[in-house]
């Protein structure tokens, strides 16, 4: 009954340790449970849940399969929500934060940074005990660390992005490269000043590297990348000179909870995005082509057509997809035509077959309107989920 208690209360402290392991058995505790609950519904759980939530989570779109499901794991979840912000209360109290810090604890990723942080940070008066009195003294941490904890900050926030909310938004081409930025300054500047110069060459790093390490991991391909670079270099410079000024500034102290919090709108930023889910407004395009060739002659082509040279313009090398052919099955509605492009065939089932009049068709699949650059097969989630509406 007393551990109970000591879950619950809101009073006292609670050191890192304390904080830590009691964290760790909480998340494996609630782990189990919610695999065993969702098994009984039919469904897998994983980890990654937690910081990924599914898509079918959400309230206004839980349809009657999952519906009780999610209830019942929102139902489990209160008891973990009350002694999590418990804990995280006491701990807040302990280490000498203000408790409005708290609200970092309901932040997709931003609770994953808050947990670590305060898992790691001394309580006040064990600083106090351990205050060094000179006042250059330096931080055990630098621009290396910053770059590396930056380029998994990144790494993280564009997987969010693109492959659970299937978006390419101002939050990914503006909030992470600024908050990545920002992350390698902090750290970069944190022990002691460094030069703008110093500061502007590492943040320009930072891009880079989350770049390359994309192109490695196979999640974008080159094209993009460069399209993306003269957005991404210019705010990660910004945002590394924004903590660069508030960590020189004494009227604007910037404190781990401050820099943490900062972090956490890049992730709220996206997620709201996703909620609002703007449509790009819808632009009629009519063109029409006159052809000096008799009707007969270009239904032929219309239905099919032989190979076509590839084209020498430039920017179809860039994986941009061209046509270069087209064969059809059959005549009249039921055939099948297939038109091939350089990342694949159209598959369009004939519906409407006036001869040299009139045609019309459906389109049963579509190949990708364009083929990265990079090492083996590249997937784009948000073209896929956008073609898969339409």
């Amino acid at each position: 009954m007393s551990a109970l208690i000591w879950l619950l209360t809101f009073e006292g402290r609670v050191n890192r340790r304390q904080y830590f392991l009691s964290g760790l058995v909480l998340v494996a505790i609630k782990y189990s449970i919610d695999s065993f609950v969702a098994s009984r519904f039919g469904e897998s759980w994983k980890a990654t849940n937690y910081i990924f939530p599914p898509s079918d989570s959400v309230l206004f779109g839980l349809t009657r399969q999952n519906r009780s499901l999610y209830l019942t794991l929102w139902a489990i979840a209160i008891p973990f929500f009350w002694i999590g912000i418990s804990l995280t209360l006491r701990r807040l109290r302990d280490a000498g934060y203000r408790p409005g810090w708290i609200f970092l604890f309901f932040v997709p990723i931003a609770n994953l940074l808050l947990f670590v942080y305060l898992s790691l940070v001394p309580s006040k008066a064990q600083r106090a005990v351990n205050a060094d009195p000179s006042p250059n003294r330096k931080m055990p941490i630098g621009g290396t660390l910053g770059v590396v904890i930056a380029a998994v900050l990144g790494l993280a926030l564009e997987l969010l992005s693109a492959n659970y909310l299937a978006q390419y938004a101002w939050g990914l081409f503006l909030g992470v490269p600024f908050i990545t930025g920002f992350v390698t300054s902090w750290f970069l500047n944190a022990g002691g000043l460094h030069s703008r110069k110093q500061t502007i060459g590492l943040c320009a790093l930072t891009p880079i590297l989350i770049g390359l390490f994309l192109i490695g991991f196979r999640l974008e391909g080159l094209v993009c990348l460069l399209m993306a670079l003269p957005l991404a270099l210019p705010f990660s410079i910004a945002g590394g000179l924004v903590a660069h000024y508030c960590l020189g500034s004494r009227r604007v102290p910037l404190t781990p909870p401050a820099a943490t919090a900062c972090v956490a709108i890049v992730p709220f930023l996206m997620f709201a995005e996703h909620a609002v889910q703007l449509q790009p407004p819808v632009q009629p395009v009519v063109t029409s082509i006159v052809v000096n060739a008799p009707v007969n002659i270009v239904w032929k082509n219309v239905i099919a057509f032989p190979p076509l040279a590839a084209p020498k313009e430039w920017i179809f090398h860039t994986g941009i997809a061209y046509p270069i052919g087209a064969i059809i099955t059959g005549s009249g509605p039921g055939a099948i035509r297939r038109c091939s492009f350089s990342t694949g065939d159209f598959v369009e089932p004939i519906t409407l077959w006036d001869e040299n009049h009139l045609l019309a068709f459906n389109v049963f699949s579509q190949p990708p309107s364009l083929r990265e650059i990079g090492f083996g097969k590249i997937t784009t989630p948000h073209i896929e989920a956008a073609a898969k509406r339409h």
